[in-house]
């Protein structure tokens, strides 16, 4: 009796160890190394990006994590933290390459930082439509353009917009003449600087966050962003005059740590993809029918819309030569010369349209 005692109690230990061990594995966030996981395991994941929670951006952020946690049967589990809440843009940038940060939606303009064939996108005046810009980011070009990432550890998985770059000042702009000499604030990228140099101007990186001050403050004269953010950040209180010079896209792209994605399960690796372009588009459609409606809001708040000239846009397109020449010299002109060709393809589809 005391033998099976014993024995009994032996197995009890036994079915309490396995428990233990079972229970250890499914509450685990991560996956091993060759990439499978248990069926039980949750991913999580931080996304951290730049803008206000009211804005296409961070809702297509949350079509993503609505997407990939349906997709994945509640495997997967984001979390978002937009506003900056995880530091400025090349510092999201930096954590996503490192690993510390599994995903980050970043400009163009800052991830060309880490990979230069991004300038092509910058180049002034490369697409005449939101149409033919859409079918270059997602098409082969884009991947191409996009693939160089992955040498800094971090993954393209999804390309958003708000829309075009335009210029603010207390002023039209009518020409490159008129940014003679004047502070213009840019993003810190070489492209950018190159770009308003050409124009004539005095190019001064500000980061985001501090961009309505230096505004207010006169620090600079004016800035350089798409009309949505004239709209978040009510640029009307600081800047009087908004000219659709409409030169550059601003682009977006939701980008992942290479090594982490990689580590997943395969299935959730298809997942998060799947997701992230499905948010991408989702956020282009909502740009494309917000666009009419950013510039009614800043007209009626009492900023004042200059639409330039056809004589004045030739002035423009022929001062940007030297940027195709600058981004030529970094990336290389076989890229400029096939960029160029793809978005004349792309323009003659989707051409500009009158005001």
């Amino acid at each position: 009796m005391k033998m099976n005692w014993k024995r009994n109690l032996a197995v009890v230990a036994l079915v309490a160890l396995l428990l233990v061990s079972l229970v250890g594995c499914g509450g685990q966030s991560g996956s091993s190394e060759n990439g499978s996981g248990s069926s039980d395991t949750v991913y999580q994941i931080k996304f951290g990006h730049n803008q206000d929670t009211n804005s296409p951006q961070h809702r297509g952020a949350e079509v993503f994590k609505q997407k990939v946690e349906e997709l994945s049967n509640g495997r997967v589990q984001v979390t978002i933290y937009p506003n900056m809440q995880l530091g400025q843009m090349r510092e999201q940038a930096e954590q996503c390459s490192s690993g510390t940060l599994e995903m980050t939606q970043q400009p163009t303009s800052v991830l060309s930082n880490f990979n230069q064939d991004l300038e092509v996108y910058d180049i002034p005046f490369a697409f005449d439509s939101m149409e033919a810009m859409e079918e270059i980011v997602f098409g082969p070009m884009g991947e191409k353009i996009h693939k160089g990432l992955e040498d800094k550890n971090m993954v393209a998985l999804g390309v958003e917009t708000i829309g075009f770059k335009n210029i603010t000042a207390n002023f039209p702009i009518k020409g490159p003449e008129s940014l003679q000499g004047k502070k213009i604030r840019v993003m810190p990228a070489p492209i950018l600087i190159e770009t308003y140099e050409a124009f004539g101007a005095n190019p001064t990186p500000i980061e985001y966050g501090e961009l309505y001050n230096a505004l207010q403050q006169g620090v600079v004269d004016g800035q350089e962003n798409a009309v949505q953010t004239y709209v978040m950040l009510k640029f009307w209180e600081v800047q009087d005059w908004a000219t659709m010079t409409e030169h550059a896209p601003f682009l977006y792209i939701t980008v992942a740590n290479k090594q982490w994605l990689e580590s997943l399960p395969a299935d959730i690796q298809e997942n998060i993809r799947e997701a992230a372009l499905y948010a991408s588009k989702a956020e282009w459609e909502e740009v494309k029918q917000s666009l009419v409606e950013w510039v009614q809001t800043i007209q009626d708040n009492g900023m004042q819309v200059h639409y330039p000239t056809d004589e004045e846009i030739a002035a423009f397109k022929e001062a940007s030569q030297r940027v195709v020449d600058f981004v030529a010299s970094r990336v290389g002109q076989d890229l400029v010369d096939e960029f160029m060709a793809a978005c004349a393809e792309a323009n003659q589809k989707y051409p500009r349209q009158s005001n």
